[in-house]
């Protein structure tokens, strides 16, 4: 009767908060609750029975430039893949300045995953995005072995849109464009910039990714994937695309079309500083989020995710804590 009870609440929590109590960090959960960072569905879970409280306590590269549905797919059991593996990547997003996490999630990926290609970086690599920020960030990836291709995040644009500059002009002085794409290995990597909370996708950046889309579909390729700062759509945060311009919420559903019109294989965002894999309900586009190499705002440990990819355009997600 005990498992059962047990069983149901840790259903129920995932179930609306989008989180998964057993990958939360303890150290992390605490100081984000102590500062009311907690979502508030944890706070009633966890004041709802005493068995929570006690569970508590437990490349070719081209450059340019709340729904209701809170469910989040369960993990699936590891199984054999009928596919061979084509590659690895690295996947980071937002150290917000912790620079010694940083560089310690890129050893550590290259220590633990010594066939990484590449690293694509999700945004939010500053506080305020000053250039000094940003130049600090670089350091740390230009003393990686491996290229990386990088999109910049919300807090990454926020000192020069103070100073009254284009929103990305630090951001582009100091890592180049913010949006690209490149093909590696017969696949196609669509890195989209939607970190603007106001503006979102700018007309040329529009017409660009519906010409880049239409160029996938007549390509041979094995797949496509898609890669932004925030989420298009999420089951369970409030940190999507929308959130602060609500008409934005149309955009991104306009793009979701687009992806799956496009046969794209997986979407990948970054800002909610939580791992979690879902599918947007009405086209059932997979998409993930990314855990957060920061330690503050951060409910869980430091993260990061390296993704191998199939020859049939399968890919595997790895959530990887920084130790």
């Amino acid at each position: 009767m005990f498992a059962v009870l047990l069983g149901g609440i840790y259903s129920a929590y995932k179930h609306f908060s989008g989180l998964d109590p057993l990958k939360l960090d303890p150290q992390a959960a605490l100081s984000e609750l102590l500062v009311g960072k907690i979502p508030q569905s944890f706070l009633g879970v966890l004041s709802s029975t005493k068995v929570t409280r006690s569970l508590s306590d437990q490349i070719n590269q081209k450059i340019l430039g709340r729904q209701q549905n809170k469910e989040i797919l369960e993990e699936n059991p590891v199984e054999e893949k009928s596919s061979d593996l084509a590659f690895r990547f690295l996947l980071v997003a937002d150290s917000h300045s912790d620079n010694v996490n940083l560089s310690k999630a890129i050893n550590q990926a290259n220590l633990d995953f010594p066939d990484l290609e590449f690293i694509i970086g999700l945004g939010d690599y500053t506080d305020v995005g000053t250039i000094d920020e940003l130049k600090n960030a670089k350091k740390e990836f230009d003393n990686s072995s491996l290229r990386y291709f990088l999109i910049p995040g919300d807090h990454d644009l926020w000192n020069c849109r103070n100073r009254d500059l284009a929103p990305v002009a630090c951001f582009n002085q100091v890592f180049g464009p913010a949006y690209q794409s490149f093909t590696f290995e017969n696949f196609e990597f669509m890195l989209f910039n939607n970190s603007d909370n106001y503006m979102g996708f700018d007309g040329e950046q529009l017409e660009w990714i519906t010409d880049e889309l239409e160029r996938t579909k007549t390509a041979e390729l094995n797949g496509t994937f898609v890669f932004l700062h925030e989420p298009l759509y999420h089951p369970s945060s409030d940190h999507f695309m929308g959130r602060v311009e609500k008409e934005l919420v149309s955009q991104a559903k306009a793009i979701i079309l687009q992806l799956k019109a496009a046969n794209v294989k997986k979407v990948f965002s970054g800002d909610i500083h939580y791992f979690s894999e879902y599918e947007e309900p009405e086209t059932k586009l997979p998409m993930v989020t990314v855990g957060a190499m920061g330690i503050e705002r951060n409910p869980q440990a430091p993260r990061f995710a390296v993704v191998s990819v199939f020859e049939d355009g399968s890919t595997e997600v790895e959530d990887v804590e920084i130790r």
